[in-house]
């Protein structure tokens, strides 16, 4: 088992080298009960975190709070956007003008 539980680690998915990691013991777990056989030695085995010195537990807390705060920001913005749609909607009737958009889509027909 890594000390760390959280931050950026070897390997977390197969095709990835490094990324962030929020639970190793989660994925851990995972590669354990999930994946093919003949993988799971080599998974485990190079599933790690990565060492570094303080700069990189200073980076990864950083990464960390700026991603729950990149995360409450889209959340304000979806809602305010689902707060103010029927005044989008009406500035983007005025503003574009035979515009096909259906809600959805720029292409109803395809």
């Amino acid at each position: 088992m890594a000390e760390v539980q959280t931050g950026f680690f070897w390997h977390v998915h197969h095709r990835v080298l490094l990324e962030w990691c929020y639970s190793y013991n989660e994925r851990a777990s995972y590669i354990s009960e999930q994946k093919r056989e003949d993988q799971k030695e080599t998974r485990l085995r190079l599933f790690k975190p990565v060492k570094a010195r303080q700069a990189y537990y200073e980076a990864s807390q950083a990464y960390y709070e700026a991603s729950q705060a990149l995360d409450e920001a889209r959340q304000a913005l979806d809602e305010a956007l689902h707060k103010n749609m029927p005044a989008i909607e009406a500035l983007h009737k005025e503003e574009c003008h035979d515009c096909p958009w259906n809600g959805k889509t720029i292409f109803p027909n395809a």
